[in-house]
């Protein structure tokens, strides 16, 4: 007779990441009431682990603690041990992340923290090995022996310190220096100077590893360069920084998409999962980039991402998913690395005369490998960019990437989360339409279109709930039909709506808009702060509504990104003051910008230009019809808000807030008006 697999209450999950420890020897409890309540029962302290299964640290983790015996029944005879997906919880995720910081001054995942039964912190943390790895450390089981230690022995300092830091997490940083600044917000000058000494002027980007994609200040940056503003020695180490991006490892230089960071200072090195919030960054920047740096490289990479999105991480219902591990047979990378030998034969597949070793040194290919065990991560060596960048060695290198992809189907692939995330499918609509909208190569907006045309309606479809004709809600995921209301959804979705009705002129997407961001003002203000839930629901949780920041955390700032919506909805929808009503949230996330502009990025575009500075532009909607009005719409022109009327004259116009500036008559008018004549043009 066969063993019997013995589960844990996690088996019923919906979830990808519980359904991976439902084996585990550990008495998880999902996050529920029942499980606080019974901490509260047993008087015992809760472990509450996060994370989600794409998750690489999470892997080792559950291979080292949760799935051994011994510590398995520690857990079980001195915690209540309750699993929590961060995906489907980014409230009680940033909460702890929070709480993390005060402790350790760092968080990530696994993020393992540990409660009172009331759910207040005494400790947290994020990784812990089975055997302490240097001295002075603990391990997890040493850890678990300590702090149940202190729970039980010194129940009055736990509670005390627990208080202490939830009040803490609740108000912020205190006493802090308020910036000043001349005008409206510092010009993108001084921004730019004033994190200069950060530059990593010899592999591009900012700081040290590990270095993170910061999409957002990226696409500022861009805009600002777009907008003229942005001197050229400044302009200079943006562009090398995305081209380091985009020719190093942290680039999947085979498939398309960017992984999820760089652990060494030269991108050359990922860690290798893939994230569907990333993927969205990386769309809106290069879409933008491709108007600055019309290079291969560039359109390459906008080409295969969206490829690959379409090919790996679109489900039949037609919502993206959310993330792709870094692990496969066990190992980080091995899916995506390669030996030598297997590149060698690669490339002789491609070109059987083919100059081995100067293309080895174009991908820094080595017997020793820049990974583990002598295997290579897939890379262009910035040392040989003149010669990489010409016609014939660019088709070589195609040829070459495509080889690895062809390969890449007889290895066994890392898993895909099924799940979608609301928040993050939004971004993904709103960054199809940059590309449909900034890319200059038709082809490409073809294909960002055809993207767009598959997933519109299958996320709509996937993610609203509509209670009756006047009430419209999200839910969080396609595994949690009842998650609560998180601004963040709600967020993302409005500026998907604004976007789309800039590119298609379908008033529901405007009444959309309206209506959400009136949701948001009802249910998401709190104190003259923007929360993270919706107020309705603060009585069911134990754990605090934490407010929401201008820092661009694993994605843009839902803060940010709704203070720069509303400038735009003011002008869009009569009698509107969304701007007005966030006056005083505006003022706390500019001085949090100004504290860290490199990880503001999303303030940094919300704020630069005046509320005054924006303009409404009226235009028939009949001229989304006409090619000359869409090759128009392929401007940057971040301060005009476009709006469209369905009278059948061809009358425009260009309004401020509070009284139209210029009108005219018919579409060559408008575009002669608008667009600048070049030399040639003017003769």
């Amino acid at each position: 007779m066969s063993e019997q697999t013995s589960f844990n209450r996690l088996k019923d999950e919906s979830s990808l990441y519980l359904k991976q420890h439902a084996e585990n020897p550990v008495n998880w409890w999902p996050y529920s009431p029942e499980a606080l309540e019974q901490a509260k029962l047993e008087n015992k302290p809760i472990f509450l682990s996060i994370g989600y299964s794409t998750c690489h640290w999470c892997h080792v983790m559950a291979d080292e603690s949760f799935k051994d015996q011994a510590t398995a029944e520690y857990l079980n005879k001195n915690f209540i041990s309750i699993k929590v997906d961060r995906e489907e919880y980014p409230d009680l995720d940033a909460y702890y992340q929070n709480a993390c910081q005060v402790f350790i001054q760092s968080g990530g995942w696994p993020l393992s923290a540990f409660l009172l039964p009331d759910t207040k912190p005494f400790f947290v943390g994020t990784y812990f090995p089975k055997v302490a790895v240097e001295e002075g450390s603990a391990s997890f089981r040493q850890l678990l022996e300590e702090l149940n230690r202190a729970y039980h022995e010194s129940s009055e300092e736990v509670v005390k310190n627990a208080e202490d830091v939830s009040q803490v997490i609740i108000n912020g940083p205190a006493n802090l220096e308020k910036i000043e600044f001349p005008a409206h917000f510092p010009d993108p000058v001084s921004i730019l100077d004033a994190i200069k000494e950060y530059r990593d002027e010899e592999n591009g980007g900012y700081g040290s590893a590990p270095k993170f994609p910061h999409f957002a200040f990226y696409e500022w940056a861009l805009e600002q360069m777009l907008e003229g503003m942005v001197p050229k020695e400044q302009g200079e180490h943006i562009v090398n920084s995305l081209e380091a991006m985009l020719m190093g490892g942290v680039f999947d230089h085979a498939r398309g998409g960017i992984h999820r960071y760089s652990t060494d200072d030269k991108f050359k090195v990922p860690h290798f999962e893939k994230m569907l919030y990333d993927q969205a960054g990386l769309l809106r920047v290069l879409s933008k980039f491709s108007t600055l740096y019309p290079s291969p490289l560039v359109y390459d990479a906008l080409i295969n991402t969206i490829d690959y999105l379409d090919k790996e991480m679109l489900a039949d219902s037609k919502y993206f998913f959310s993330a792709q591990d870094a692990d496969s047979e066990g190992m980080e990378g091995l899916y995506f690395t390669y030996s030598e030998e297997e590149f060698e034969k690669l490339v002789f597949s491609v070109e059987e005369d083919a100059d081995l070793e100067k293309i080895k040194s174009w991908f820094g290919i080595s017997k020793e490998g820049n990974f583990l065990q002598g295997f290579n991560v897939i890379s262009l060596n910035n040392e040989h960019k003149a010669e990489v960048f010409t016609k014939d060695s660019w088709e070589t290198i195609r040829k070459i990437r495509k080889a690895i992809l062809e390969d890449r189907k007889e290895r066994i692939p890392p898993a895909t989360d099924p799940k979608g995330v609301a928040s993050w499918n939004f971004l993904l609509i709103s960054s199809l339409v940059d590309v449909m909208q900034y890319c200059q190569i038709d082809s490409i907006k073809q294909q960002a279109s055809q993207l767009f045309n598959q997933v519109v309606e299958g996320i709509f479809n996937a993610f609203l709930i509509r209670e009756d004709e006047q009430t419209m809600m999200l839910c969080h995921t396609t595994t949690l039909k009842q998650s609560l209301p998180y601004f963040e959804d709600y967020v993302f979705f409005a500026e998907s709506q604004l976007r789309v009705y800039e590119i298609t002129g379908d008033p529901i997407f405007k009444n959309n808009l309206e209506d959400t961001l009136n949701f948001i003002l009802k249910e998401f203000v709190k104190d003259k702060q923007l929360i993270t839930r919706s107020v309705s629901t603060d009585d069911h949780q134990l754990y605090p509504n934490i407010k929401q920041g201008a820092y661009d955390n694993s994605f843009k700032s839902p803060a940010s990104t709704l203070l720069g919506i509303c400038r735009r909805a003011d002008l869009l929808i009569p009698q509107s003051e969304f701007s007005h009503a966030l006056a005083e949230v505006r003022e706390d996330l500019i001085q949090e910008a100004l504290r860290n502009p490199l990880s503001a990025g999303e303030a940094l575009r919300s704020f630069t230009y005046p509320e005054k500075a924006y303009r409404l532009v009226k235009v028939p909607r009949s001229w989304l019809e006409k090619p000359q009005f869409v090759s128009f719409l392929s401007y940057f022109m971040p301060r005009f808000v476009l709006d469209y009327q369905n009278e059948s004259s061809e009358n425009w116009q260009i309004c401020n807030s509070e009284a139209c500036e210029l009108q005219g008559e018919g579409l060559e008018n408008f575009i002669s008006t608008l667009v600048p004549k070049t030399p040639e043009e003017a003769k």
